[in-house]
């Protein structure tokens, strides 16, 4: 297979690629079977809401080909994508939202979804809270609709904040549970931005850490399918304008079983049957490994050398960099040995 893009709604993987994801998703039994069987995959909102807490479990969201490659560049080639996440030589890489959420797109036209792409507007962050304009578009997400017509946004890739279920785009806002007390929700509205009260609305994800706290904007995006060239252009910027250049990061979310690593997570374990439940997440972020499950957010581990680093990704994460990608970062102002 090359790297042309295949036609509009048609997945760039084979059925025995879409097999081999699902296989590595580790389903609960109930939908096992059709890991040898895609075609007949049920389109349902629970088997969506169990494909999307299995992807971001099983794909570490990371920007370290933007650090830890000779070209510091981003492939986002359907193909390139496939061979970086499933290929022989996967050394269980992940990925930052373009890659992640365009690999996502393509298996989901693979099961038979009804699915499409569209750009985001992230808003800026203070100390890590958002709290700034919307800027331009350098996320995505994917928006499935369903037999039954509901429409929902599937967001794998936004990192730590990221939702851990589908959002439906309805006017009800209904507020979901995601880490811990936090909750999160899609409304239809204006931003501040927006100077003709007759334009669309638009699509806001928003949160907030109890119920007894105000909601916050993280995102806002339209209804306007956007296609590979469109994130071509916005992966070029992402990767050399964004937090992405100024940071070496790692997001992982676990399930129930993955927390080995944390005394506070031995012990869970999968019921037999049951949905997968996301109970926390582990995040490298430039020099400190923090960990959250459920409650806080707390650092585990610190280092200060790209030997520490390096080591913590294949402890935590189960990332195996190669020697040539290791040598990458020499030089770079992100390299933790830089004098």
């Amino acid at each position: 297979m090359g790297n042309q893009v295949p036609d509009a709604g048609q997945s760039a993987y084979t059925t025995a690629q879409v097999s081999q994801w699902l296989q590595r998703l580790a389903l609960p039994p109930s939908l096992r079977q059709y890991a040898t069987h895609p075609s007949a995959f049920p389109h349902t909102l629970q088997s969506l809401r169990t494909l999307m807490r299995c992807q971001i479990a099983a794909f570490t969201y990371e920007n370290l080909s933007v650090h830890y490659s000779p070209s510091h560049r981003v492939d986002i080639t359907p193909e390139a994508l496939y061979q970086k996440l499933l290929g022989p030589h996967h050394r269980h890489r992940g990925g930052y939202c373009m890659e992640l959420s365009i690999f996502f797109y393509h298996m989901l036209l693979g099961l038979g979804f009804n699915v499409y792409m569209t750009g985001v507007r992230n808003r800026t962050r203070t100390a890590g809270i958002p709290q700034g304009e919307y800027q331009g578009w350098t996320h995505i997400i994917n928006i499935v609709q369903l037999p039954d017509q509901s429409r929902h946004a599937l967001d794998v890739a936004f990192g730590g904040d990221g939702p851990t279920t589908p959002l439906p785009l309805n006017d009800e806002g209904t507020a979901f549970t995601n880490l811990g007390a936090q909750q999160i929700r899609l409304v239809h509205d204006l931003i501040p931005k927006q100077r003709m009260a007759s334009l669309p609305r638009l699509w806001i994800y928003q949160y907030r850490n109890g119920v007894d706290r105000d909601w916050n904007s993280f995102y806002s995006f339209a209804e306007l399918e956007f296609f590979q060239e469109d994130f071509e252009v916005m992966n070029w910027w992402a990767v050399e304008k964004t937090v992405h250049r100024r940071n070496v990061i790692a997001v992982r979310f676990l399930r129930k079983g993955d927390g080995a690593l944390f005394a506070a997570a031995k012990g869970t374990k999968e019921e037999e049957g049951s949905e997968p439940e996301i109970i926390g997440k582990v995040m490298l972020v430039n020099d400190v490994i923090k960990v959250n499950l459920g409650g806080r957010t707390e650092v585990v581990r610190h280092f200060q050398t790209e030997e520490g680093r390096v080591l913590a990704l294949d402890d935590y994460f189960g990332i195996r960099l190669t020697e040539e990608e290791r040598r990458g970062i020499d030089g770079w102002d992100m390299s933790l040995d830089r004098e």
